[in-house]
């Protein structure tokens, strides 16, 4: 009845879980996993970001509003789709967690964005597309190099694992 419970719980929080019986062996963790999406949001995302450098240098690099949320949709709905699934089962379990901030954060930049360009008759309105996309970038750069250090050590002691003596002779 405990194990049952416990699973009910962790179910009702909106993770999945199931018993394991048997002891299991960990499978090899895939190499680069998710990288290649964190290279192509900030493949994305550098053309957003170059305006506000030449800002800093005193030169105007604004790209239309157009080219903006076509490089900008990607990142939000596809390469951030995570964050909103894992906020939605956040939301739908009563809790917040960092998913849902990112999803609610870069939605209401996004979001914004539209109404702005929308709105505007002056054919350069300031839109956040770019505060979107990097934030996203950022944090699924963060979730990656957080994966990589957790399959890095892993590794690290599975080879350590690996060196234990099957016997030992006590004298």
């Amino acid at each position: 009845a405990g194990d049952d419970q416990l699973l009910d719980a962790v179910r009702r929080a909106g993770y999945p879980a199931h018993l394991v019986t048997e002891a299991v062996a960990r499978p090899a963790p895939a190499r680069g996993g998710d990288g290649w999406q964190v290279g192509l949001a900030a493949a994305l995302s550098l053309p957003l970001v170059l305006p506000m450098v030449g800002d800093l240098l005193g030169r105007h690099w604004m790209i239309a509003p157009w080219l903006q949320w076509l490089l900008a949709t990607p990142v939000q709905f596809w390469i951030g789709a995570r964050f909103y699934r894992a906020g939605w089962h956040a939301l739908r379990a009563g809790s917040g967690n960092m998913d849902l901030l990112v999803a609610l954060g870069t939605s209401a930049a996004y979001g914004l964005s539209l109404v702005l360009w929308a709105r505007d008759t002056s054919g350069m309105p300031h839109l956040y597309f770019e505060s979107a996309a990097v934030v996203i970038t950022l944090v699924r750069l963060g979730k990656w190099l957080e994966a990589r250090a957790k399959r890095q050590t892993l590794a690290a002691l599975d080879a350590l694992r690996a060196l234990r003596p099957e016997t030992a002779r006590v004298r």
